[in-house]
């Protein structure tokens, strides 16, 4: 089974291949503050909420010319948390767009929904021939 790290790499280097003018951001969360023993681990949580650390946060933030999007990588089988689902809502409240995704084509179908044009390259075969 593929990682979340190893499609959230995917999934940045995809973003920063098609969105080439974009932000690409990902916020550290929780998930990186918990590999601690528990007594760092909690010291380090209050400590990044007190700074600003929204849990639930959408794993990575892409600031267009027009818009901002988010993104929640999620390996197969992955669910939201309640944490992750409230702030996702709160998102979309705002206007703003939101998806969870499993992999690259999950990343260009929520694009291709929300109508971002990219620098995709797309090959288009060739019927006949031009004279």
């Amino acid at each position: 089974m593929t990682t979340e790290r190893a499609i959230q790499r995917a999934v940045v280097a995809y973003l920063r291949q098609v969105l080439p003018r974009a932000i690409v951001h990902h916020s550290v969360n929780e998930q990186a503050l918990s590999g601690r023993d528990r007594r760092a681990a909690s010291i380090a949580m209050h400590n990044a909420k007190l700074d600003g650390m929204l849990p639930g946060w959408p794993d990575i933030e892409v600031l267009t010319d027009e818009r901002t999007l988010f993104f929640e990588v999620k390996r197969e089988g992955g669910k939201l948390s309640p944490a992750q689902a409230g702030i996702h809502e709160q998102i979309r409240a705002l206007g703003y767009s939101v998806a969870v995704v499993r992999s690259v084509d999950d990343v260009r179908e929520a694009l291709t929904e929300w109508a971002v044009p990219t620098a995709e390259v797309v090959k288009i075969p060739m019927k006949g021939t031009v004279s």
